[in-house]
């Protein structure tokens, strides 16, 4: 099969493990070859390098020479099946169908992992559509009589495997298969569409299909159905989704990515809890059993949000507008997050990405104030610069009910949320302002005004895996927060670090003990309060 766009990737890896396992007796005389990281692929042919053939053969398993000492000693072979194909099942696939190699007691014991999971990226070097395809193919032929629980692709689609891949869905959907995931990408041509088969079952708990199509008239019915993902689909529109919702009587997590002609999700499900949309233009979501929202990437509309029983939150997004840095950009963006703020007021726990807060820090200086909320933990994730700290002063100065704060330190985003605060847009004195923030003094400003949000405050989390800003600045802001938190949050039970490399930048190139002793010496409102540092 012609497949010239991948003409640097490999046509053998994982066949060779196949045609091997056909003939058995000639297995000693291929070669194995090590790459990085310790796993294995078998080639065919034999290798050009006499010196890497001869460390090779040294470390194949041949019994047949071995002395009996070391055949008693073997005591993993000992094991009984079951336990021999759940070790299997931890590694990649190729690497199990290499065990074949090690005696007859391992030959047929790969046959036997029932959880399969395909890609292009597990052989020495990326394998070429078209030989990942013969290579499934032949795996399944030899395992037919085997069951499958797990079955996961990962390809480069092209329209000529279409063939192929109903073949690999009817096979595991004929055992019974409890999950599947189908990543089928595509540089061209239409995308591969679900066949009908698939639309009914009731063996399936988990799937996940990126860039796939589905039927948009299609009858779903997945009884057993739990755990729900779609990417990418350019066919599902709100009445194909609201049938397969209808189809799926027990379903309790939905993923939509980037399905751009869904706007509205209404369900009365009383299953469905956890619910994340990424770059989708949704303007309307009803689902009054959801306890766990996630809203991520881009979005180009406002929403409308009906649900009553929410918990767990999460604002993690981007509005994409056409005219960035207008005042109308500003006043859209504010007005969204303050109706986010409100709507999710009663929420235990929000989670909050950089860009929302970078907005919530427009607002401050426009003094405009974001809602009272009640929120008992809130979770920060922020690249902590001059743009975000008037936000995260805003946010923290209207929690009154604050029990945890988690400050999730992430990488600036790298043009996202800052271009946006950034763009010359008239605020003259906004701008100025950000450019001449001093972070320290600025905590030290907010301290009076986040006295009351403070009060119930009891555990305090920062997470910062990433301190990519080398200047005193960051590490002075951060020390100077801190400051604040300990001096005036009365019920403080613990303040826990996390952090990564920290003798390395700014003024917190301290040691560990010197970055504890910074810290101890801060006043405590909280007599029992500790302070736990872990360099990861």
């Amino acid at each position: 099969m012609e497949d010239g766009s991948h003409s640097g990737g490999s046509d053998s890896g994982g066949s060779d493990l196949i045609d091997s396992d056909r003939s058995y007796s000639d297995r000693t005389h291929r070669d194995c070859s090590y790459r990085d990281g310790g796993r294995s692929s078998f080639s065919g042919s034999s290798s050009d390098d006499d010196s890497f053939d001869r460390r090779s053969a040294r470390r194949r398993y041949d019994y047949s020479h071995r002395p009996n000492s070391y055949l008693e000693d073997d005591r993993i072979s000992d094991l009984p099946d079951l336990i021999l194909v759940q070790i299997l099942s931890f590694l990649p696939l190729t690497d199990a169908i290499a065990t074949a190699r090690l005696s007859k007691r391992w030959r047929f014991l790969w046959k036997m992992v029932p959880n399969l999971a395909f890609s292009p990226y597990d052989h020495c070097s990326k394998m070429r559509p078209s030989a990942l395809v013969s290579f499934i193919d032949k795996v399944l032929l030899l395992r037919e009589r085997s069951s499958i629980n797990k079955f996961s692709v990962q390809l480069d689609y092209r329209r000529e495997f279409r063939s192929a891949v109903d073949v690999w869905l009817h096979v595991a959907t004929g055992k019974n298969v409890e999950e599947i995931y189908l990543d089928l990408e595509r540089d061209r041509g239409a995308p591969y569409t679900l066949p009908k088969n698939l639309y009914t079952n009731s063996s399936l708990v988990k799937l996940t299909l990126r860039d796939c199509n589905m039927n948009p008239n299609a009858v779903f019915s997945w009884p057993s159905l739990r755990i729900l993902s779609i990417s990418y689909d350019d066919e599902l529109n709100d009445n194909s989704i609201a049938s397969i919702l209808s189809g799926c009587p027990v379903l309790e997590s939905l993923e939509l990515r980037k399905c751009v002609d869904v706007s509205r999700l209404n369900t009365m499900s009383a299953s469905l809890k956890k619910l994340t949309i990424r770059s989708c233009d949704m303007m309307q979501i009803s689902a009054p059993k959801v306890e766990s929202l996630s809203i991520l990437g881009f979005t180009e509309t406002t929403m409308s949000l009906d649900l009553p029983s929410l918990l767990h939150a999460t604002l993690n997004f981007e509005l994409r507008i056409v005219k960035k840095g207008s005042k109308d950009s500003y006043q859209k963006s504010g007005r969204l997050m303050t109706y986010l703020l409100e709507t999710l007021n009663g929420v235990e726990e929000l989670k909050i990405g950089t860009w929302c807060i970078q907005v919530l820090s427009v607002l401050e200086m426009q003094n405009l104030t974001c809602p009272t909320t009640t929120f008992k933990r809130l979770i920060l994730n922020t690249s902590f610069t001059r743009w975000d700290l008037p936000g995260m002063a805003n946010l923290l100065r209207n929690s009154v009910s604050l029990e945890t704060l988690v400050l999730n330190m992430t990488r600036a985003s790298g043009g996202r949320g800052e271009i946006l605060l950034r763009k010359k847009d008239g605020f003259k004195k906004l701008n100025q302002f950000y450019n001449e923030l001093d972070g320290k003094k600025y905590w030290n400003s907010q301290e009076g005004a986040l006295v009351n949000s403070l009060q119930g405050l009891k555990i305090v989390k920062i997470i910062d895996d990433n301190l990519y800003n080398t200047n005193d600045w960051y590490s002075e802001c951060l020390l100077g927060l801190l400051q604040v938190i300990l001096k005036n949050a009365r019920m403080l039970e613990k303040v826990v670090i996390c952090t990564n490399k920290i003798e390395n930048h700014g003024s917190l190139r301290l040691n560990s003990m010197e970055v504890a002793q910074t810290l101890l010496s801060f006043p405590k409102a909280s007599p029992s309060a500790v302070i736990l540092y872990y360099k990861s």
